[in-house]
């Protein structure tokens, strides 16, 4: 059986658009009947969940490329360095409680419609992974296709919970007692009453991430012969890269390797090349290292409230009219004092162009319009939006190599990416440099120094800050008057439960107690 899977755009009636798991069900729901009763719910269901991925409540609250952009101002990387209209200023001030509550809404808004459509297939007999194909039929052969894109979804929501809500195995955590989120397969409500589930172990959530993405990853082989009709729906590349950034935060550095590098030997993509490096823009989901991405629409841009809204100088955007979000001032330094480093100019080129100080640091290099190159020029806002790509496991199989003491393939998977971010003409100094990875602190130094230039923008500042557990000096382009950094294992950086949960959830202590211990 050779099929194309199309994913039915049949989601607007199911999407669930309230804030908070423990909310009590409402109209935007789907009721288990409703499941029973309607053709094509499964792929509608699934069709949602992608859906919240852009889903805008607010200019500074638009999904996963918002929060992405939460982590990278929290960690330093990403500088505001003038404000006119205040959007991500709570951030740039280090202020996670005011995010608290977007975080817990958004991930569990996408694990509760998840368990929706994991449980409605489990009752509607999902085929087996040893069906028969002689007997399966095509909608059933469909479902186990979807079944592997909802634990993966539910997968992805729960590890990304663990990062933001748990402290990391950088402070000293043990796993084992050490608490983190609630886990929710199952309804939190029955009729009027709230049930709520007390916070798990860190281990008991690490667990739930591996479970549903080694599954996922089981039905995602077994199903292979449907294919995801566009890069918005996950895929086995998707699961995998998860599942080995999850071990990899978890500091099981033999399991994140191997599973990062089963991504790398089996995926299609391919590291984005030398000669696109200044002219990629990561604007396009067709781009061939993108392996998760959005192909932003007219029908489905959310115009200034973007990630191109706020950051990109050639959009009508907050960002060219005094809101911008640059590079740190001394990460940028660090990437021209290395003299070979193409990736300085993804950074300052308008700056450069028209010594327009404002925009000294803009990423006008990296993210800029598809559209435009004049400042404001672009009216559409229709660049594509990046969640996942493939240089990321190349940066998870070098770190974990060199987690277990393998230097020389945390070298060779390090230099894969950094052989194409060669200026021309430097190739003798890019070869000194690559001599001194023999030393294995300027090796461990400079995979942290790719987890943030590489990477810059895409939302992986705060976890590669705390993994590492370094203190930063931050350069003078911040607003904020600190340019020191709390130290990585600071309690600040571990987002306390919001109220929406503490107030409803019996299991759960009030956000003051909560507050309170930590300080």
């Amino acid at each position: 059986m050779k099929t194309k899977l199309y994913v039915l755009a049949i989601f607007a009636a199911f999407v669930l658009v309230s804030c908070d798991l423990n909310q009590l069900p409402n109209g935007d729901t789907i009721t288990e009947e409703q499941y029973q009763q309607m053709d094509d719910v499964t792929a509608g269901t699934v069709r949602g969940i992608y859906s919240l991925l852009y889903l805008y409540s607010d200019h500074d609250a638009f999904g996963q490329r918002s929060i992405d952009m939460y982590g990278d101002l929290l960690c330093g990387d990403m500088a505001m360095s003038t404000q006119r209209y205040g959007w991500f200023v709570s951030d740039e001030y280090g202020r996670t409680y005011q995010r608290a509550g977007y975080f817990w809404s958004y991930y569990y808004t996408i694990i509760r419609n998840c368990n929706k459509g994991i449980n409605a297939l489990d009752k509607q007999g999902r085929p087996a992974l040893d069906f028969d194909p002689n007997t399966i039929t095509e909608a059933q052969y469909a479902n186990g296709f979807y079944y592997a894109q909802l634990l993966t979804m539910r997968g992805w929501a729960y590890a990304a919970l663990q990062r933001y809500f748990c402290k990391t195995i950088a402070e000293g955590i043990d796993i084992n007692t050490e608490l983190s989120v609630p886990i929710y397969t199952e309804e939190a409500t029955k009729g009027d009453t709230i049930l709520g589930a007390p916070r798990a172990t860190a281990s008991d959530v690490y667990l739930r991430v591996e479970e549903d993405l080694h599954t996922a990853i089981q039905y995602f082989e077994a199903f292979n012969q449907l294919e995801r009709s566009n890069k918005l729906e996950v895929n086995i590349d998707v699961a995998r890269m998860t599942l080995a950034y999850s071990y990899l935060n978890k500091a099981e550095y033999e399991n994140a390797l191997e599973v990062a590098e089963d991504l790398i030997n089996n995926t299609t993509a391919t590291i984005l090349p030398n000669n696109e490096v200044l002219t990629n823009g990561f604007n396009d989901v067709a781009s061939k290292n993108w392996i998760w991405g959005q192909n932003v629409t007219v029908e489905n841009t959310t115009s200034l409230a973007s990630f191109f809204g706020q950051c990109d100088i050639y959009s009508y955007s907050y960002a060219s009219a005094g809101d911008v979000k640059g590079i740190d001032a001394n990460l940028l330094t660090s990437i021209t004092d290395k003299g070979w480093d193409i990736r300085e100019h993804w950074w300052g080129n308008y700056y450069a162009a028209t010594e327009e100080k404002m925009y000294q640091y803009a990423p006008d290099g990296k993210f800029f319009s598809a559209t435009s190159t004049e400042l404001q020029g672009d009216r559409d806002w229709l660049s594509d939006n990046v969640f996942m790509r493939i240089e990321t496991a190349y940066l998870i199989a070098a770190e974990a190599a060199y987690r277990v003491g393998n230097y020389t393939l945390a070298t060779d998977y390090l230099t894969r990416i950094t052989d194409e971010r060669v200026k021309k003409g430097q190739e003798a100094a890019y070869a000194t440099y690559k001599t001194t990875l023999s030393d294995s602190k300027v090796l461990s130094e400079a995979i942290r120094y790719n987890w943030r230039v590489e990477l810059w923008g895409e939302g992986y500042g705060l976890q590669t800050f705390r993994r590492w557990g370094e203190t930063v000096e931050l350069g003078e382009n911040h607003l904020r008057s600190n340019k020191t950094l709390v130290p990585a294992t600071d309690i600040v950086f571990t987002f306390v439960i919001p109220s929406s949960e503490t107030n409803y959830n019996p299991y759960i202590r009030s956000t003051t107690e909560m507050a309170t211990k930590q300080n």
